[in-house]
């Protein structure tokens, strides 16, 4: 019997992340004090420590956001020249809105004759940390993408094998077996999952569900639709490329040509040739 995972609370997430960041920024002061070091002009250790960690105090509070926007630009931008100019345009929004938090919150902690104000502070934070700042952007976004593509390469290895998908609705956590789905449909930001004579409306997309299924065992045949392998009756051609297919339950869904050679290899009855 396989049994699932326990999901990760959100506390146990903002736990994770504050306990990374605080890894990286002990990382960044040690590397700092000791070059120093070496250099002949020794730091204190802890003044060093606090400013390392107050700047990426501040990534632990952009985690999240940026976290989100490069979730949604993975599940709303399908183009990949969409996704890489949203986040172009994500970066500078990111790398200002870092030291303009800074300002505003450690401008009584580091203001000096130099820095009279909390806009200043954020000018000279812009330019000293911009490097930086672009290259942890760029890794929270990169480990972004890596998670939400992750789960498919592993099913597609024969690496993982779930007995359930979790989903959740209205605050609500169900379990449901894949192979008591037999399609699931888009509505919106939400889907609909059809599964054992029961509809079920859960607060997740259909892109981001379809991701953790068994890629096997389901096929899209729509941008609005994903159904089942094993419960196709029949297909039918309807000209230009289209189809439709009948599942056993009776329903009947539209097969796009733009997904037609996703279900075509899955469904391909001829036997492997020695080689292939």
């Amino acid at each position: 019997m396989i049994r699932p995972r326990a999901p990760v609370t959100r506390a146990g997430w903002s736990g994770l992340t504050l306990a990374a960041w605080t890894l990286v920024a002990l990382a960044q002061a040690g590397q700092g004090y000791f070059v120093a070091a070496y250099r002949g002009h020794a730091q204190d250790w802890w003044p060093t420590l606090g400013y390392v960690a107050a700047i990426y105090s501040i990534w632990a509070l952009l985690s999240w956001p940026v976290v989100g926007a490069a979730l949604a630009i993975e599940r709303r931008i399908r183009p990949w020249w969409g996704r890489i100019a949203a986040y172009l345009l994500l970066w500078p929004v990111t790398v200002y809105a870092h030291v303009l938090l800074f300002g505003l919150i450690y401008w009584p902690v580091y203001r000096s004759a130099r820095v009279a104000t909390r806009g200043a502070m954020a000018d000279i934070m812009f330019v000293r940390n911009f490097d930086t700042n672009t290259m942890l952007y760029a890794g929270v976004v990169a480990l972004t993408i890596a998670w939400t593509r992750w789960p498919r390469r592993q099913r597609e290895d024969g690496s993982r094998a779930d007995a359930v998908i979790e989903i959740r609705s209205r605050g609500r956590l169900t379990r449901i077996p894949p192979d008591t789905i037999d399609w699931i449909g888009a509505a919106g930001d939400y889907a609909e999952i059809h599964a054992a004579g029961r509809t079920m409306l859960i607060e997740e997309s259909l892109t981001s569900l379809g991701q953790r299924l068994p890629a096997a065992e389901f096929a899209r045949i729509h941008r609005g639709a994903l159904i089942r392998i094993d419960r196709v009756r029949e297909i039918a051609p309807i000209g230009r490329g289209d189809a439709l297919v009948r599942l056993i339950g009776g329903e009947q869904l539209r097969l796009s040509r733009r997904f037609r050679d996703n279900l075509a290899a899955l469904l391909d009855p001829r036997p492997a040739r020695p080689g292939e």
